[in-house]
């Protein structure tokens, strides 16, 4: 028997595909410094109505996804629908999650105040506050999708993060493209539009959740339970702090996993620790799909044996050193099993 995470690392890996790609400005303004550039993207985003397709490509993988996104009655909506290969959505109304998985089981996640997808996309986290371990430029002029564009590019200052390349519309400042890229500027996942339509007549219903055999709900803990591992960084690379601290679990028959949520404003990563049950071998490893990297491995003490696990868009490297020297109910590593 072996331990998997799959459902505690819902939250994680529902929202990889979901880079939020539309914002828009009024037309006919004034090119303005970087910084300001990013920031009219995400007031927009927040009042915009656009429906288009777009391309994916993480890591290896290549998707085509159309996207919806529209304000009706003051609340915001968005759905996300794969067009290649098994058929998978996620949809989102204010702060409520819906991710509908290509078996037809659906998980319902709540992201809470101040937290919303919202904050958790890419072109929000670009607008507010950039941390000073990255430094932001205008690079020229380009072309997406038969739109002139303005090139801008974030850099940034040591290895530990990886930078973007970003083709922002001159006219409505739609993010049209958007590369995330390792130290040597190679592209590790691209989001860029296909087709855009700005005026879309977008309704409820075109942001249904369909009928489905089985619901999931990643339930949020209140208290920790008796015995539950505690874990938190024993180092982190400049500019990361503490971002949310949490206790879930999938189903009430699965054992409890504790998170705990690190970033520096851009870059993110989560640590993971479940007890594991005498007897069961636990998975290990590193995996890597695009800039997404998650590494697990077993750490067995006097009170018992543990799974940890890092995911995060980090580098390798980072992921490893900053898993090496997790502190587990207070205490540094000791030890892990080969």
């Amino acid at each position: 028997m072996r331990v998997s995470l799959y459902r505690a690392l819902l939250p994680v890996l529902c929202l990889l595909p979901h880079l939020a790609l539309a914002q828009a400005a009024p037309t006919g303004e004034v090119v303005s410094p970087p910084q300001s550039l990013l920031a009219s993207m995400a007031k927009a985003y927040r009042s915009l109505s656009y429906q288009g397709r777009f391309l994916y490509m993480y890591g290896n993988e290549l998707s085509t996804l159309e996207v919806r996104h529209a304000v009706i009655d003051g609340n915001e909506f968005e759905r996300l629908t794969h067009l290649d290969g098994p058929l998978a959505e996620l949809i989102r109304e204010g702060d409520e999650v819906i991710c509908i998985h290509p078996d037809r089981s659906m998980t319902r996640l709540s992201v809470g105040a101040g937290q919303s997808l919202a904050r958790l996309s890419l072109h929000e986290r670009l607008a507010t506050n950039l941390p000073q371990q990255y430094n932001v430029l205008l690079d020229g002029d380009g072309r997406v999708a038969g739109r002139a564009a303005l090139r801008v590019r974030v850099n940034p200052l040591d290895n530990h993060r990886y930078g973007y390349r970003l083709w922002i519309d001159r006219d409505s400042r739609l993010l049209l493209k958007s590369e995330m890229v390792d130290s040597g500027g190679v592209a590790l996942e691209r989001v860029e539009f296909l087709a855009l339509d700005l005026q879309p007549s977008l309704t409820r219903e075109d942001f249904a959740v369909p009928d489905v055999p089985v619901q999931y709900a990643i339930e949020s803990l209140p208290e920790p339970l008796p015995g539950q591992p505690t874990l938190e960084a024993g180092w982190l690379p400049a500019g990361f702090v503490t971002t949310q601290r949490d206790l879930r679990r999938s189903a009430p028959h699965r054992l409890p996993v504790a998170a705990m949520a690190y970033g520096d404003g851009l870059a993110s990563f989560t640590l993971f620790v479940q007890a594991i049950p005498p007897g069961v071998m636990a998975e290990q490893g590193v995996s890597r799909l695009g800039p997404t990297v998650a590494v697990s491995r077993q750490v067995d003490n006097a009170t018992g044996s543990f799974l940890l696990t890092l995911v995060g868009e980090v580098p390798q490297v980072t992921a490893e050193r900053v898993l090496g020297e997790v502190r587990l109910n207070g205490q540094p590593i000791t030890g892990a099993a080969q």
